[in-house]
């Protein structure tokens, strides 16, 4: 059978989604034909929901299967209505991360006809064979069946996959050779599946406890897949692309087995691969013998999530129990052994005050990452951190129904002090963290920060866009003189330390800073 995978992606960093690569890789495997319409305006022209539904119809699928997100899930719906508009006969299923935690909100839409929740890397191919081969599917694990009358008959959770049993992933539906190039060449895989840790704004710590309120339990959520079917698709993959010039492990926790990582490194050295490599990290779960196991591969950057640098923020909505001393041993630990780290931070959390944001610079200024990456919190429906911004009645629903992604700005009720300096720190946060470290670019950056200080919200509206431009031109001219600074490059939430820079290739280091809008609405 023919299933036709939309995967709505506007206004948000373009890339790869490994629950569609599995999907389709377990439809081919079984001998169904599979098309990927991956919806990203850096991508490809995005084509009206009138010409999606054309694209439908000439492909004459048997089923259209959506991958959703929840900033992206209006637009999915109205795609969806469209072509049932159209073509009312073609089966259509929904899935994805939304599926999974907002499913009973989507059950009383009583809209779709099937909704998957949960890890469905199998049971999409068995509905596509039921379906072809006109048998009942009522009894499917991982599905939401809506009936007659409009209830919903929701059938329990499957266990887990095992995913040394799954087929291997479809990169190839991706068209990685028109991919790679958007990308600078940075290729994403993963080694495992699940995380420990119960961070409040994640979707990992809600989708094992759905799993473990059917009978499945948690420490059967954190596998890994073997490190020699690891080692042989790298293999496979930078043979056939040599666009291909850097791989990232989007593993939630690539470090949480220090034995599994050796092994790891040993089998990179030992198939004499040269391809340099990104990993995230857990500063409770990244030690000397980690470290050092990494220093010996061409291991490229170790990606720690800090968030941020008030230790009562972190613990009390976070829910991440680490110090900022733990967070400092951590990047030392990479400074050590010549690995390049990097911070992920986030900003404007629920009730974060400009004291708390402050501690978050100072808290870099000490640790002095060799990049950092901030986004302006979001509160994912689901989420633990959501149900307490929501408590808290901190949300701005009509701001939240606009937003595309939690790169620009908020979606919070903040004063209007508060809510301007978040905005300000979304485009210079770098900028507060380069004039608190002693040395000569110090006084430039207080200056300019001065500047933007004293712009109210009218003026700083004005010159926003115009600081990328500016930052650009500052460090310009500091990478001349070879001082050491962060400016912002890639993405306009990314800063990057110049001595990195330095050893860039100069086509990356020079690139335009890739930018978003609040809403692609807009």
């Amino acid at each position: 059978m023919k299933v036709q995978i939309i995967y709505p992606n506007l206004n948000a960093e373009e890339g790869f989604n490994h629950g569609v690569a599995c999907l389709a890789g377990a439809l081919k495997s079984a001998g169904h034909e599979v098309r990927l319409l991956n919806l990203n305006e850096c991508l490809y022209q995005v084509p009206s929901i009138e010409e999606i539904v054309k694209q439908v119809e000439e492909y004459h699928p048997g089923i259209v299967a959506f991958s959703v997100q929840t900033m992206q899930y209006a637009y999915a719906k109205q795609i969806s209505q469209a072509i049932r508009q159209a073509r009312p006969e073609i089966h259509q299923v929904v899935g994805g991360v939304h599926a999974t935690l907002c499913l009973q909100e989507m059950i009383a839409e009583k809209y779709w006809p099937v909704i998957g929740y949960g890890e469905c890397d199998t049971l999409l191919t068995e509905l596509v064979d039921r379906i072809e081969a006109g048998k009942d599917f009522s009894d499917l694990s991982n599905l939401a069946i809506r009936q007659n009358d409009g209830n919903y008959k929701i059938n329990p959770l499957g266990p887990y996959p095992v995913l040394a049993e799954l087929p291997p992933e479809d990169y190839e539906i991706f068209d990685l050779d028109h991919l790679l190039p958007k990308k600078n060449g940075w290729m994403s895989m993963l080694t495992s599946r699940g995380c420990p840790y119960r961070c409040s704004y994640c979707f990992n710590y809600e989708l094992s406890s759905l799993y473990a309120t059917q009978g499945h339990p948690r420490r059967e959520y954190l596998r890994r897949y073997p490190v020699e079917r690891v080692i042989s698709e790298i293999i496979e993959l930078t043979s056939k692309h040599p666009a291909l010039e850097m791989i990232i492990f989007d593993d939630d926790l690539f470090t949480l087995d220090t034995a599994w990582v050796v092994k790891f490194a040993q089998a990179y050295n030992s198939a004499n691969l040269k391809i340099p490599f990104v990993v995230n990290a857990h500063v409770q779960s990244f030690n000397e013998e980690c470290a050092r196991a990494l220093s010996t591969t061409p291991c490229r950057i170790v990606k720690f999530g800090v968030e941020a640098g008030s230790d009562s923020l972190r613990r009390t909505f976070l829910k991440r129990f680490m110090t900022n001393d733990q967070i400092a041993d951590a990047f030392a630990l990479c400074k050590k052994y010549n690995l390049h780290s990097s911070a992920f931070l986030m900003i404007g959390m629920p009730g974060e005050t400009i004291a708390q944001m402050n501690e978050t610079i100072d808290l870099m200024v000490r640790i002095k990452p060799g990049r950092m990456r901030w986004s302006v919190f979001y509160p994912f429906p689901g989420t633990l951190s959501y149900k307490l911004a929501q408590e808290w009645k901190k949300i701005d629903f009509d701001r939240l129904k606009k937003l595309d992604n939690y790169f620009v700005t908020t979606a919070l009720k903040f004063d209007p002090e508060t809510e301007l300096f978040v905005n300000k720190l979304q485009r210079v946060f770098h900028w507060y963290v380069n004039a608190r470290i002693d040395g000569p670019a110090a006084e430039i950056y207080q200056a300019e920060l001065k500047k933007i200080e004293s712009m109210n919200l009218t003026t700083w509206a004005a010159n926003r866009d115009r600081v990328l431009e500016i930052d650009r031109q500052i460090s310009d001219n500091l990478l001349h003189h070879g001082v050491d600074h962060y400016s912002i490059r890639y993405t306009e939430v990314m800063a990057v330390h110049s001595q990195y820079l330095l050893k860039e290739d100069i086509k990356y280091r020079n690139q335009k800073t890739r930018a978003w809008k609040a809403s692609a609405k807009e």
